[in-house]
C-alpha cells in the first residue's frame, strides 16, 4: 500500500470510487476529496493549492491530500492537515479517511494511517490528533492500532453527539534524525558572552580518525544531517577531511561558524567542494567598534565577506543574531546593515542559557523584542525566521497568528523529542551543547552502541524530565501542535515558572 497524491494515472479508479460513495449515500465523508460541479483537472489544481495553503478560507488549513493505493487501485482517500486553527483543534484533528464501501473491514485504515503518521514524521509537529465520534468501534481500533492515546471525550454542538479525543505521539526517540559534532572546543573571536569561554584555552579537538568510526554509522541509526559546531570549526585542522568522510556517506552537512574565515574564497570553496552545503554565520555586531568590544578583533567586514563569498558558491547561507534585550535601537542598525550591504537571510535566536549559567534575561524583554522585529522586517525584503526559545505561548496572540501564519517561527529544543544528538569533542553524548561537559554517558559510547544507548533507561528517563517541564496548562493551547515548548534549560529559570503560573 502507499499514499499518492491525486494524478490522472488513477484517474478512473478514483472516479470509481467516487461513483461507490454516492451509491453508499456517504460521499459527504469524502470531504475535500470531493465536490459537486468540478472538473477533474479543478479538483486536481484546488488540493494542489490547499497544500500549499492557497486560496482557503479563513476556516479552513493548509492540507494535503492522499489518495491510498493498493494493487494500483484508489482504495480510499485520507486527508493529513498540516496544522490545527481553533475549530479542527476542538472537532476535525489531523486527519480525515474515507475507505471504499466495498473495501471496509480489511485493515486498509489501519494500514493508511500507519503511512499518515511516517508523512507527519518529516512536519514540525510532536503529535497527531486523531478525533472520531464515541460510538464509532472501526474508527477506535484503527486509531488506538496505531498508537493513539485516548485524550477526553467532548459535545460536539455541530452534530450534538461525543468526539472522542486521540493522540499519537509521533516523536522519534528510536533514531534521532541529526547529530551535532563539536569539532573543537577553540575559537578566534573571544565573545565575552560566550557560554564556553572556559574551554577555549583547552586543546580540546576531535581525533579524525576516531570521528570517521562514528561517521561510518551515522546512516545506520537513521541520521540524516549532520551540523558541525564548535567553539569555531572553521579553525579545525581536519575540516576538509571530515566533511568529505560525512558527504561519502550521503548525509547532509550544515555548519555553524562566525563566518570569518569563508572571506578566504579558495577556503570557502575547498569547503563546498568537499561537501558542505550550508552554513548560518553568527554575526557578533553591527559595527566594528562593536565587534571589537565584543569579541575583541574587528570581524565584521571579514564576516560580511564571508556571506557574500558563500552565497557566491551557490550554497545556502544565513546570518543569526541573538537576541537578549529589548535594545530596539541595534535591531535598527542591524537592518540598515544589511540593506547596505545585500545581506538578505537572517535567522534571530532568543538568547539561551547554559547549564553552567543563569537565565538572567528579562522575558518581556524577549518577547517585546520578538513584536519589534516583526514589525521590522516583515515588509521587507528579507528573508527571516525567529528561533523561539520560549513558549510559543508567551507571545500575544496577533503576534503569534501573523509568525506563524507567515512561517516565521521555528522552534529550538530537541531534547524531549529525541530527534537531535549532540557528540562533544571526546564524543561523549550531550543532552544539549549548553550542557557542555555534563553528558548523559557515564562511560564510553563506541559507534555501535548508541542506539541502544539513546533508547536505554538513563537517556529514557532524562528525556521524560524534561518533557515534564512544559506545565500542564500548555496542554491546552491550541497553538501545542507547532511548539517545541521552548528550551529545555530555560524551564529551569524560576522567573519563567513564575509568569507561566501567572497565566494560568
Amino acid at each position: 500500500m502507499k499514499l499518492v497524491n491525486p494524478n490522472v494515472k488513477y484517474k478512473n479508479s478514483y472516479l470509481d470510487l467516487v461513483k461507490a460513495a454516492k451509491k453508499n449515500g456517504d460521499i459527504n465523508e469524502m470531504g475535500n476529496a470531493y465536490k459537486e460541479n468540478e472538473t477533474f483537472e479543478q479538483m486536481i489544481k484546488r488540493l494542489k493549492d490547499r497544500s500549499k495553503g492557497k486560496n482557503i478560507s479563513k476556516l479552513e488549513v493548509p492540507s494535503s491530500m492522499k489518495w491510498i493505493i493498493e494493487n494500483n487501485e484508489v482504495v480510499g482517500t485520507i486527508d493529513l492537515r498540516h496544522l490545527l486553527n481553533k475549530s479542527y483543534f476542538e472537532r476535525l484533528g489531523h486527519v480525515a479517511y474515507y475507505i471504499h464501501p466495498q473495501k471496509r473491514n480489511k485493515g486498509y485504515a489501519s494500514k493508511a494511517l500507519a503511512l499518515a503518521i511516517k508523512w507527519y514524521k518529516k512536519m514540525p509537529i510532536n503529535k497527531i490528533l486523531i478525533t472520531c465520534y464515541s460510538d464509532n468501534e472501526a474508527s477506535k481500533k484503527v486509531i488506538l492500532k496505531n498508537g493513539g492515546k485516548f485524550e477526553k471525550s467532548v459535545k460536539d454542538k455541530m452534530s450534538n453527539k461525543t468526539i472522542n479525543r486521540y493522540l499519537i505521539d509521533i516523536s522519534d526517540t528510536t533514531f534521532p534524525r541529526v547529530a551535532w559534532f563539536t569539532t573543537n572546543r577553540s575559537c578566534n573571536c573571544k565573545c565575552t558572552w560566550c557560554y564556553a569561554n572556559d574551554y577555549k584555552n583547552k586543546n580540546l579537538s576531535m581525533n579524525y580518525e576516531t570521528a570517521k568510526q562514528y561517521i561510518k554509522i551515522l546512516p545506520k541509526i537513521g541520521i540524516r544531517k549532520v551540523i558541525l559546531i564548535g567553539g569555531e570549526p572553521t579553525i579545525y585542522k581536519d575540516i576538509n577531511k571530515i566533511i568529505k568522510a560525512i558527504n561519502k556517506e550521503n548525509i547532509n552537512i550544515s555548519m555553524a561558524s562566525n563566518g570569518i574565515k569563508f572571506s578566504d574564497y579558495k577556503f570557502a570553496e575547498s569547503l563546498v567542494n568537499a561537501g558542505l552545503k550550508s552554513v548560518n554565520i553568527s554575526l557578533k555586531g553591527t559595527s566594528e567598534s562593536e565587534y571589537l568590544t565584543n569579541t575583541k578583533i574587528y570581524g565584521l567586514e571579514k564576516t560580511i565577506k564571508g556571506y557574500k563569498k558563500l552565497k557566491q558558491l551557490g550554497i545556502n547561507v544565513s546570518l543569526s543574531y541573538v537576541l537578549c534585550s529589548n535594545d530596539n535601537k541595534k535591531i535598527d542598525e542591524l537592518y540598515e546593515l544589511m540593506k547596505e550591504n545585500n545581506l538578505d537571510n537572517i535567522s534571530f535566536q532568543l538568547y539561551k542559557p547554559s547549564i553552567n549559567s543563569k537565565d538572567e534575561t528579562n522575558i518581556n524583554d524577549l518577547v517585546s523584542i520578538c513584536e519589534y522585529v516583526y514589525n521590522k522586517f516583515e515588509n521587507s525584503s528579507f528573508n527571516y525566521s525567529i528561533e523561539m526559545s520560549l513558549p510559543l505561548c508567551l507571545l500575544p496572540n496577533k503576534l503569534l497568528k501573523d509568525l506563524t501564519d507567515k512561517k516565521r517561527i521555528t522552534t529550538c529544543c530537541h531534547i524531549g523529542k529525541g530527534s537531535g544528538i549532540i557528540f562533544d569533542t571526546n564524543f561523549n553524548i550531550l543532552p544539549c551543547n549548553h550542557f557542555l561537559d555534563i553528558s548523559l554517558n557515564k562511560e564510553k559510547i563506541m559507534p555501535n552502541q548508541i542506539i541502544k544507548f539513546w533508547n536505554s533507561t538513563t537517556a529514557q528517563t532524562f528525556r521524560n524530565k524534561i518533557n515534564t517541564f512544559p506545565l500542564k496548562h500548555c496542554n491546552k493551547c491550541d497553538k501545542w501542535q507547532i511548539c517545541g515548548g521552548g528550551c529545555s534549560l530555560r524551564w529551569l529559570n524560576p522567573s519563567l515558572k513564575k509568569y507561566m503560573n501567572e497565566r494560568r
